[in-house]
C-alpha cells in the first residue's frame, strides 16, 4: 500500500547560492519524501518502506548536480527546526540496514549504518558521485532509492499522533555541488501517520484500524479475567462479554459436607474457604450403636459420640411374704337304734324294746397359700459430659500496637459454662472478662461468648496426656493440677464493647481470649513452663450481628480451631505470651445444668 508523507515545506529543496559572480548562477536540486509500504497509520512494530526521489531544478550558467552525499534523519523533535540534522526524537524509528535498500539510479548505495536507531541520521553514499542533468523535475525524477524503517513507539513530542522524519544534503559539507561551481544546500520533511492510542478498558478491545486511523470497541469474550474490586474471596471476577467486568462472574457454592455434627455456612468472604465449623456439644445426631443406654449427641468437636449421654440404672426389689391359713371344722351325728324283742317262752310277757343312740363326728380341714412375689423396678438416668471454666487474672508486658503492659481476669464458665464450637451470644456461656491496656490504652469488658472449648495439651519433655476425664492427672508441672481438672487450655470468643481511650464512644470488637494453665503457682515463680494468656481484639464495622462480623466472628472460634493459628484477619490488637505475674487457674465446671 502506497502512503504519501505530509510535505512540510512549499518548494521540494532550496538551492545553495554561493557569492555573488559576474552573471547570473543557480544550482537547483529536488528531492522528495514517500511511504511506499506499510499500514496507512502505523503502530510500533510496523515495518515501512521509504522512497526517497532525486531530481533537478535550473541550474542557470550549468548542466549537471552532482550529488556525493544523501541524509535521512529517522525521527525528528517536531518541537524544535525541522531539518538536517534534526534533534532526535528518541528510540521511535529504527534503520532496518543497507540489505534492504534498493535504487533506479544506476549505482549502488551503502550507509554502513548498522540495524537501529542510532545515530539518528544515516548517511547514504553513491558507489560513485550521482550526476543529474539540469531541468529533471521530481515526477518521476531522475532516479530514486528505497530502504526500510521500522516504528518502535510513539512519537514523544507536541505531535503524537505522527513521526517527523527529514532528509537533504548540506553545501557545509560538500554533499552536492553543480558544474557552474555552486554548492547546494537543501531539506525535505515528511511524516508517518500513526495509530492513536486507543482507550484501555480491561473489557474491550480497542484497536486502531490502519486504513482509517479510527479506534474500534469490542467486548472481550466472556469469562475474561478482570480486576476483582469487591473484596470478596468467594467471588471471581470476569468479563461478562458485553463490556463489564462482572464482580459475582464466578460465585463459589458450597456443597454440604453430610456431616451431621457441622455446619455448612455459605462461603467465608474473608478466605474463600467453604467452613464446616462443628455444631455445639450436645447437638442431637443419628443414634446407630443400638444400645437404649447410650444417646446419640455432637461433641462439639464435630464428631458425632454414639456414648454423648450414658444411663445409669438403679434397682429396687419389692418382696411380698407367704401366708399359710389352716382352719378346722367338726360336725356330729347322733344315730339312735331301736330293737324290739317278743319273749318265746314266757307268753304271759309283753314284748322289750331297746333303743341305742351312736355319735359320729367328722372333722375338715382348709388351708390357704399366698404366693411370693418379687417385683424389680429398673429407673433410668442420663448424666453428659461436663465443661470448664477459667478464674484469676495477671498482667502482661508484650502488647500490640504497644503499651506500658495490660492487665487481665475475671471468671469464664460460670455458672454455666458449655463446651461450644460457635453459637452467637450463647446463654450456654456464662461470667465476665475484663483486658485493660495501659496507659489510655483501651480496655474492654465481656460479657455474651460466642464459643468456648477446653482442651488438653502436652507439655516439652512431658508424656502425653492420658486419655480420661481429667488432664494431666498427678502432672502438676505441665498442669492444671492443682486443683484437677479435664483441661489445661481453655479458649473463648464473643464480641463486647471496647473502649479504645478514656472519654471516647464505646466501640463494638470481637475478640479470642487463650488460657493456658501449666500448674502452680503460676508467674516466673513456677516451674517451667509459666502459664500463658493472649488476648486478640478485632473492631467492628457496622452491626456485629451482619453477614461480614459473623464470618469474621466464626473464623475466630474455638471450634474453627483450639489451635491459635487462625484462617482469619489479623486483629487490630494482639496482646499476651506467657505470664510472668499473675496466676490462672482452669477448673471443672461448678454444676452440670441444663443450659438456658
Amino acid at each position: 500500500m502506497r502512503l504519501v508523507a505530509r510535505l512540510l515545506s512549499a518548494t521540494a529543496i532550496l538551492a545553495g547560492l554561493a557569492p555573488a559572480v559576474a552573471g547570473a548562477a543557480t544550482c537547483n536540486g529536488l528531492i522528495t519524501i514517500d511511504y511506499v509500504g506499510g499500514p496507512a497509520f502505523a503502530l510500533p512494530g510496523d515495518t515501512v518502506r521509504v522512497r526517497l526521489t532525486l531530481g533537478t531544478g535550473s541550474i542557470q550558467d550549468g548542466t549537471l548536480l552532482t550529488l556525493d552525499r544523501l541524509r535521512f534523519d529517522l525521527d525528528c523533535n517536531s518541537d524544535s527546526t525541522l531539518g538536517i540534522p534534526c534533534v532526535d526524537d528518541g528510540a521511535t524509528v529504527e534503520y532496518e540496514g543497507d540489505t534492504t535498500i534498493t535504487t533506479t539510479c544506476r549505482i549502488t548505495w551503502s550507509s554502513g549504518h548498522a540495524v537501529g536507531t542510532l545515530p539518528n541520521e544515516i548517511v547514504f553514499t553513491p558507489s560513485s558521485p550521482l550526476e543529474i542533468p539540469a531541468e529533471t523535475p521530481v515526477d518521476p525524477g531522475f532516479c530514486n532509492l528505497e530502504f526500510d524503517i521500522k516504528v518502535l513507539g510513539m512519537s514523544t513530542d507536541g505531535t503524537p499522533d505522527q513521526i517527523e522524519e527529514t532528509t537533504g544534503y548540506l553545501a557545509t559539507a560538500d554533499d552536492a555541488s553543480c558544474d557552474n561551481g555552486l554548492t547546494s544546500s537543501g531539506q525535505q520533511a515528511a511524516s508517518i501517520p500513526l495509530c492513536p492510542t486507543c482507550p484501555i478498558a480491561e473489557c474491550v478491545d480497542s484497536t486502531c484500524n490502519q486504513d482509517t486511523g479510527a479506534c474500534t470497541s469490542t467486548p472481550k469474550p466472556d469469562s475474561t479475567p478482570c480486576a476483582d474490586t469487591d473484596g470478596n474471596a468467594c467471588t471471581t471476577a470476569g468479563c461478562d462479554g458485553h463490556g463489564v467486568c462482572n464482580q459475582n462472574h464466578q460465585v463459589e457454592t458450597c456443597t454440604p459436607d453430610t456431616n451431621e455434627c457441622t455446619d455448612d455456612p455459605p462461603c467465608n468472604p474473608h478466605t474463600g474457604m467453604c467452613d464446616h465449623p462443628p455444631k455445639p456439644s450436645s447437638t442431637p445426631c443419628t443414634d446407630t450403636d443400638g444400645s437404649s443406654c447410650t444417646t446419640a449427641g455432637c461433641d462439639g468437636q464435630g464428631v458425632c459420640n454414639q456414648a454423648h449421654l450414658m444411663c445409669s440404672t438403679t434397682t429396687t426389689t419389692v418382696t411380698t411374704s407367704t401366708t399359710v391359713t389352716t382352719t378346722t371344722s367338726s360336725t356330729s351325728t347322733t344315730e339312735t337304734t331301736s330293737t324290739t324283742v317278743t319273749p318265746t317262752t314266757m307268753p304271759e310277757m309283753p314284748p322289750t324294746t331297746t333303743t341305742t343312740s351312736t355319735t359320729v363326728t367328722t372333722v375338715t380341714t382348709t388351708t390357704t397359700v399366698t404366693t411370693v412375689t418379687s417385683t424389680t423396678t429398673s429407673t433410668t438416668t442420663t448424666t453428659a459430659p461436663g465443661g470448664c471454666r477459667v478464674t484469676g487474672g495477671g498482667r502482661i508486658d508484650t502488647t500490640s500496637p504497644p503499651v506500658d503492659y495490660a492487665t487481665h481476669g475475671g471468671q469464664v464458665g460460670a455458672p454455666v459454662g458449655f463446651v461450644t464450637a460457635f453459637s452467637p451470644a450463647t446463654p450456654c456461656i456464662q461470667g465476665s472478662w475484663e483486658h485493660v491496656r495501659h496507659d489510655k490504652g483501651g480496655t474492654l469488658h465481656a460479657k455474651s461468648f460466642d464459643s468456648l472449648v477446653c482442651g488438653c495439651l502436652p507439655c516439652a519433655g512431658r508424656p502425653d496426656p492420658p486419655a480420661g476425664s481429667l488432664c494431666n492427672p498427678g502432672d502438676r508441672i505441665c498442669g492444671p493440677e492443682p486443683p484437677r481438672a479435664p483441661a489445661n487450655k481453655i479458649c473463648f470468643t464473643g464480641v463486647a464493647p471496647f473502649t479504645p481511650t478514656n472519654g471516647k464512644k464505646d466501640l463494638n470488637a470481637a475478640f479470642r481470649v487463650d488460657v493456658e494453665d501449666h500448674g502452680e503457682p503460676g508467674g516466673d515463680s513456677g516451674p517451667a513452663p509459666p502459664d500463658r494468656y493472649r488476648m486478640r481484639i478485632w473492631i467492628l464495622s457496622g452491626d456485629p450481628d451482619g453477614a461480614d462480623n459473623l464470618a469474621l466472628r466464626h473464623s475466630i472460634s474455638c471450634g474453627a480451631s483450639l489451635s491459635e493459628q487462625l484462617a482469619a484477619a489479623a486483629p487490630d490488637i494482639d496482646d499476651g505470651g506467657d505470664t510472668p505475674h499473675g496466676n490462672l487457674q482452669i477448673h471443672p465446671e461448678i454444676n452440670h445444668q441444663t443450659c438456658p
